[in-house]
């Protein structure tokens, strides 16, 4: 009685690893073809932080900042 329950939770398993280890070696056999494209990617969003963090540091336009005016 005991037996068949178990069996299949060992099936169940070995299934989820075997979708596992295919996932990985599908994605492993993918890497080399997009590695080349990693450092180009790398570069622009440096540059997109770089200039973001410029455009942070600058000061606002006259019109753009707050006014308080004393009561």
């Amino acid at each position: 009685m005991h037996a068949f329950p178990h069996a299949l939770t060992h099936a169940d398993r070995a299934a989820e690893l075997t979708a596992e280890a295919a996932a990985w070696r599908l994605a492993r056999e993918a890497a080399p073809a997009a590695t080349p494209a990693l450092p180009a990617l790398r570069n622009r969003l440096g540059e997109a932080l770089v200039a973001a963090g410029t455009r942070l540091l600058q000061p606002a336009p006259a019109h753009a900042r707050v006014r308080h005016h004393a009561a």
